[in-house]
């Protein structure tokens, strides 16, 4: 990575045991100057605190921002005249990026109108909501001007993270963020706001001989991935008036901490918004257990296909698949397209829980095809049986790719897509004829083509990643990274920008 002189790290609180570790890699290895961000001031203050060995060259607090949503100075016209001219310049509209932020574009997501209001939320306005488009994009232009980043670590959510992606990919900035590669503990550095793993069609075209890569035992080992696990326990307590209160408790000395430090982020939640959200996540995990949904048993000797809930409003669908992420629509066109003696089941996510509207869950369950499964269901015992799993971004869709589950995807970015046995669907008329052929009894050959596929799209995912079994990465409160957890990432980080020599893949 010789030519990057300018090197610009995101300070996201995921993984924050990582930036300053691999910030001291990368200035050591080849002398870049490095530029933290962070919308969050606590983060600021963490990692001046972890840079002890002075590696950080400016830290950018981008939580300026808030403080500027209701400073208007130009007319409607001038406004609305300069973000056109920014969507032709970026190819991207301004919904786009509103839809990425759960302040200004909740509004986008009507499976998600329970999310907790902000300060932010409760005062945006769509006049407001451009002009700060406006100025956030400005501000950008004039950064990148001044530092000229070579190279870009780490993807923001949010209109301020989403702006500086656009304009990144505008000027060529190749931008790469540390991501879960949705198996196992397996991680890998994609591209772009949308997450795109560089070169995995090209090795899933090479390889032939998977065997040399994965076990196809492993398969049947698969279970949730790590971070799915610490949210499935996370929220197995919530049905519990004793978690109820301790988890009002501890929001309490969240909001008094912030206001005695003076902390200020772009959303600012309200404290009483933040206390009914936690009572409706109890509440609706009660509401859950009365309801008429099935445990994963109960679906034995249906005919059915499976779609897993996506949680909203949520970087998952808002930035991963700005084109189309309306959940509830998606479920009735599902429903009403499907042919006689097949069910649509769905399960909820747990994240979900308490988001939801308050009749969301029964307006669903009225629908005379559809069941709906446990929360607590494992999603991937349900794919297993499934004519057919259909996902806007979810991580399933992946894990059904893997095992050769036919999936109908809805989002035009996922790493999946090109895999013969994932039908991406870009129009409603598509449905109906795709559904009824995947409710068809198939052939052994093809179950046998699909799940060669499958594993040869694994085995091309571990070629593309990296095993960071060892490491006790989903833990925010840690000691910073280790020499191999760095040397682990920076390698894989030189290889996803195409930095080292492609290892030769054995094939058939």
């Amino acid at each position: 990575m010789g030519y990057t002189k300018n090197i610009v790290i995101w300070g996201l609180s995921t993984y924050n045991w990582l930036w300053v570790p691999l910030a001291e890699k990368l200035k050591s290895q080849l002398g870049s100057r490095i530029h933290f961000v962070s919308g969050k001031p606590q983060v600021i203050e963490y990692l001046k605190g972890q840079d002890r060995s002075g590696v950080i060259d400016t830290l950018t607090d981008l939580s300026r921002f808030y403080f500027e949503y209701d400073k208007i100075s130009d007319s409607y016209e001038d406004i609305t005249k300069t973000a056109r001219a920014y969507e032709d310049k970026y190819e991207t509209l301004v919904v786009d990026v509103l839809q990425t932020d759960r302040h200004l574009g909740r509004g986008f997501f009507s499976g998600g109108t329970n999310h907790p209001k902000s300060e932010l939320s409760n005062k945006a306005a769509y006049l407001k909501s451009l002009n700060i488009f406006n100025k956030i994009i400005k501000f950008w232009e004039g950064y990148f001007d001044r530092h000229k980043p070579d190279l870009i670590i780490g993807v923001a959510a949010g209109i301020v993270g989403k702006s500086c992606s656009i304009v990144a990919r505008r000027r060529g900035i190749p931008v790469r963020s540390a991501i879960q590669a949705k198996y196992q503990s397996y991680f890998c550095w994609v591209s772009g706001e949308y997450y795109l793993i560089p070169d995995l069609e090209r090795r899933f075209k090479l390889i032939e001989d998977y065997k040399e890569y994965i076990d196809p035992q492993e398969l049947s080992k698969m279970k949730r991935l790590p971070l799915a696990e610490q949210v499935f326990k996370k929220y197995f307590g919530y049905r519990s008036t004793l978690v109820l209160v301790r988890k009002i408790i501890g929001r309490l000395k969240s909001h008094i901490y912030y206001k005695y430090k003076r902390i200020t982020t772009m959303g600012n939640y309200k404290l009483f918004d933040d206390i009914k959200y936690i009572y409706r996540v109890y509440r609706d995990m009660r509401r859950l257990d009365r309801l008429k949904i099935k445990e994963a048993k109960g679906l034995a000797g249906k005919s059915y296909i499976f779609y897993p809930l996506h949680t909203e409003p949520e970087s998952a669908l808002g930035m991963l698949s700005p084109e189309f992420n309306e959940q509830l629509a998606l479920i009735e066109l599902l429903a009403k397209n499907l042919p006689a003696g097949t069910f649509l089941v769905i399960k909820e996510h747990l994240s979900a829980i308490g988001r939801r509207p308050r009749d969301f869950y029964s307006t669903i369950l009225e629908i005379p095809n559809v069941i709906m499964v446990h929360p607590y269901s494992y999603a991937l015992d349900m794919a297993r049986e499934a004519k057919a799993v259909v996902v806007i971004t979810s991580s399933l869709g992946s894990e059904a790719a893997i095992l050769g589950i036919p999936a109908i995807s809805l989002g035009l970015h996922n790493n999946y897509n090109f895999l013969p046995h994932v039908h991406l669907v870009e129009s409603w008329a598509e449905i109906r004829p795709l559904l009824g052929r995947l409710c068809k009894e198939d052939t052994e050959e093809e179950k046998k083509i699909r799940r060669e596929d499958g594993m040869r799209y694994l085995a091309a995912l571990k070629s593309s990643s990296v095993d960071m079994g060892f490491s006790n990465y989903g833990s925010k409160k840690r000691e910073p990274a280790t020499e191999k957890e760095v040397e682990v990432l920076y390698s894989h980080l030189q290889k996803s920008l195409g930095l080292v020599q492609r290892e030769t893949l054995k094939i058939g």
